[in-house]
């Protein structure tokens, strides 16, 4: 890993987000492989998943999705050209595919939702599967997801049904089982459906879509944010006293 990208034990893609794109369409054509969207919250959640982990150390790519964590980032000495969020990118691989006429496996979400995307996006072929919920937790139930994205070739596999329940399925398909890229995108498939509004563009730049989005959802995200920052400002320190940690040396005899 490249010390000059690498920063929570993630080495994040250094690139903007037209340069990825640009390797999404080459990455389509090959060996399946798989993205994850690192933010606060999947940080907190690598201190105890191990198999978060382990789908983090076998993906293709590693993204940075929040301009929060940017900032950190940047104040640890790890320069990105810029956050790419997953809801951003879930729209502009939503506008390829239908541009593209590709083929997508969408894993979880409603199936009103399944249908909004087909009228939105006509030239897209879709085969969606939502799985039930506790899922995660039933072999049987896993296999069928597994199953379904084998039996369904596509370009793009998208995971919505939340993390790690996403990273944990991609990073169980294997490369030889299929071509294609597999993202866990979250809740954007709403987002994209407009059945969850998207905070303002104003917000987002002055990184408050988390404050929206609590707001839109507070039973489900007021915890899980306030659980965040208890964690990342701990975690960032800690991360800054090891980089500041003078390398060393070996001692002559």
């Amino acid at each position: 890993m490249s010390s000059d990208t690498t920063a929570f034990g993630i080495d994040f893609y250094s690139g903007n987000k037209k340069a990825f794109l640009n390797c999404v369409r080459e990455g389509v054509k090959q060996p399946f492989s798989f993205v994850v969207t690192p933010n606060v919250d999947h940080l907190l959640q690598m201190e105890t998943d191990g198999q978060l982990r382990d789908a983090y150390a076998k993906a293709r790519w590693r993204l940075c999705d929040s301009r929060i964590l940017l900032s950190l980032l940047d104040r640890l000495g790890v320069h990105l050209p810029e956050a790419i969020p997953g809801s951003d990118l879930t729209l502009e691989l939503l506008k390829w595919a239908d541009q593209e006429r590709l083929r997508i496996v969408l894993i979880g979400g409603l199936e009103t939702e399944a249908a909004k995307l087909r009228t939105i996006y006509p030239g897209l072929t879709l085969y969606h599967y939502n799985p039930p919920m506790g899922f995660i937790k039933k072999p049987d139930e896993v296999q069928r997801c597994l199953e379904f994205v084998r039996q369904h070739p596509s370009e793009l596999v998208l995971y919505a049904v939340g993390t790690p329940r996403g990273e944990i399925l991609a990073a169980a398909t294997q490369p030889h089982e299929r071509t294609g890229m597999g993202f866990s995108i979250g809740a954007s498939i709403s987002f994209a459906t407009g059945t969850i509004k998207r905070a303002p563009k104003w917000m987002r730049e002055c990184k408050l879509e988390w404050l929206h989005r609590m707001c839109m959802e507070p039973k489900r995200l007021a915890k899980r944010y306030f659980a965040d920052a208890v964690y990342i400002v701990p975690a960032y320190l800690r991360e800054r006293s090891l980089r500041q940690k003078p390398t060393p040396t070996k001692q002559e005899s």
